[in-house]
């Protein structure tokens, strides 16, 4: 197993790491740093025969801020002049919030959350009775939109969107996508 793409603050987490040119049992160290806008902090893998073992505890990954972070890898060995590093990668981390600790919490997606928006100003402009240009501010962003014709058209790209992210979603969780039926003959 190699490191999640996904983690929830508050729970403890464990992979292994394989690397045949930097075997722990030669004396490589493969070390962490996870780095997000709002902080960075690291950690140790443990020697585990050639491979490498990373567990975090719960208390550890409590306090980590949820959202999108960065972990980055590499290997060490020795000190002083026979020092050596070498950088093993960087990935994507998804920090996911510590729902255990929290206060309120919205599981929509952006997507979801835009498309939510776009549906209010909709229904704001049909219930203004406005035929001409309207401005929103939907999602963060100021948007003009000339008719409601255009709303629709920004509604129907953002409804495909969600169907798109939905779909991935099952087939990551190992199941079909809504509104497809598989079978076998």
């Amino acid at each position: 197993m190699s490191e999640p793409t996904s983690l929830r603050a508050g729970d403890t987490a464990s992979w292994t790491r394989t690397l045949p040119d930097y075997p722990a049992s030669a004396g490589w160290t493969l070390r962490y740093r996870l780095l997000w806008s709002t902080g960075q902090t690291e950690f140790a893998a443990s020697a585990d025969g050639d491979d490498y073992a990373v567990s975090l505890t719960a208390a550890t990954t409590a306090a980590w801020a949820d959202g999108a972070a960065t972990l980055f890898s590499w290997v060490e060995q020795g000190a002083d002049s026979s020092y050596q590093r070498v950088t093993i990668g960087q990935q994507p981390l998804q920090i996911l919030p510590n729902l255990a600790t929290a206060a309120s919490f919205d599981g929509r997606s952006s997507a979801e959350k835009a498309l939510a928006d776009a549906r209010a100003a909709l229904q704001q402009y049909a219930a203004n009775g406005q035929a001409h240009v309207a401005e929103y501010d939907i999602g963060g962003r100021r948007m003009t939109f000339r008719a409601a014709a255009d709303l629709l058209r920004l509604i129907g790209q953002l409804e495909r969107d969600v169907i798109n992210e939905r779909a991935a979603l099952a087939l990551l969780n190992g199941g079909a996508p809504p509104g497809r039926v598989y079978t076998r003959h």
